[in-house]
């Protein structure tokens, strides 16, 4: 009991520092619920039995490059996205450039089609005033949604 009375304010200033550092690691965990998880979650879990490698890549873009409406075509994988760049021909119409998406999901097997989303970029190299268009297919759906058509003013 004397060595309490003694130092009683050392004791109070220990108690008040435990609960300020309690009171800290509440308030952190409250405003960074979060912060060990990775940047996607667990969206990815899975990723590794439908992997995209760079050979299946590479065999999308030889499929783009044997059609005659394109120049030159890209692929990368983000995620649970494909990325798909397409330039193609100056003379190349909107339906003969939309035409070109089912080169990239023939070359997917049944469970890389319904784990990935599939974004593919058309382009010109010259400005035409209906390009650049985009198409984007959600995993679970078969078809390509695109960006409103431009007319020609």
């Amino acid at each position: 009991m004397s060595f309490i009375r003694k130092n009683k304010f050392v004791i109070i200033a220990i108690g008040v520092f435990l609960i300020l550092v309690i009171l800290a690691f509440q308030i952190v965990t409250m405003f960074f619920p979060k912060e060990g998880v990775a940047l996607y979650g667990d969206r990815l879990d899975g990723i590794e039995e439908v992997e995209i490698t760079d050979k299946k890549s590479d065999k999308i873009v030889s499929a783009l490059e044997d059609d005659s409406a394109v120049k030159e075509a890209s692929v990368s994988v983000s995620g649970k996205i494909i990325e798909v760049i397409i330039t193609v021909q100056d003379d190349t119409s909107l339906d003969t450039a939309k035409a070109l998406t089912p080169k990239v999901t023939d070359n997917l097997n049944k469970k890389e089609k319904e784990f990935y989303d599939i974004q593919v970029f058309i382009k010109k190299d010259t400005e035409a005033s209906n390009f650049p268009i985009i198409g984007y297919k959600h995993h679970a759906k078969n078809d390509f949604s695109w960006t409103k058509d431009r007319e020609a003013e």
